[in-house]
């Protein structure tokens, strides 16, 4: 753990939470932040720990993970540079709905929990990009539980490349590329599956031209065309 760095202010003016304080505000939270360091493949925290401080993703990123009690892991979503974790336990002082662990070298930083309610009552506004960053997360576990409950493996698979083709792609003469960050094994935790039924079905898209592979990149030439493939 380190003492606050010069930047902090700067890093949390990045914060979708902390965008629009004042320079006073941002400098008065950051007064009570700490740095974290982990490596990768590090638990930040574990479900059922009560919540004791709201995490916010300086550097890196960090996979949340909900745990049936059979064992099996279901991906819910990573996190990176910007967002902020521990949004939902962080006010009713409960505990921590998922588990969170790095995906690669990731920077943390942290705020007691006991602070953050303290800037929330007495900035609005704060609250109010609070609740807004929830009925977000609210309605992305919506999309995720239909699309386990309704969707194939092929569905959720196309459905999932889909999203991250608009969030990180780009275009370019061959159609949207972006690179795919997970392997098979961690795509078959986000998707509710195994590996094996993962490796099948992109070797299928991409045999019958809807995907181009090469190495961890993934290019879809018709983006519009793709997405009649989430019913197919």
């Amino acid at each position: 753990m380190d003492a606050p760095d010069s930047n902090i202010a700067a890093t949390l003016r990045r914060v979708p939470l902390f965008n629009d304080l004042s320079e006073r505000e941002l400098a008065l939270i950051g007064e009570r932040v700490t740095v974290h360091r982990y490596d990768a493949g590090m638990t930040i925290f574990s479900e059922e720990n009560l919540c004791r401080e709201l995490f916010i993703v300086k550097e890196g990123s960090v996979k949340l993970l909900k745990t049936a009690r059979s064992g099996r892991q279901q991906l819910i979503g990573i996190e990176r540079a910007g967002n902020s974790l521990s949004e939902i336990p962080i006010f009713d002082g409960g505990r921590y709905p998922v588990t969170a662990q790095t995906v690669e070298y990731t920077l943390l930083l942290r705020l007691e929990a006991d602070h953050f309610r303290r800037i929330c009552h007495q900035h609005p506004e704060v609250a109010w990009k609070v609740i807004a960053a929830l009925g977000h997360r609210l309605r992305r576990m919506g999309s995720l539980i239909e699309e386990l409950s309704f969707s194939t493996v092929r569905g959720r698979l196309v459905a999932h490349l889909l999203r991250t083709a608009e969030q990180y792609g780009r275009r370019t003469s061959r159609g949207v590329e972006f690179d795919l960050t997970e392997n098979n094994e961690e795509l078959a935790t986000r998707l509710g599956t195994v590996r094996e039924l993962v490796s099948r079905n992109l070797g299928r898209l991409h045999g019958e031209g809807w995907i181009e592979i090469q190495r961890r990149t993934v290019i879809i030439p018709d983006l519009d065309a793709f997405q009649s493939q989430i019913d197919a």
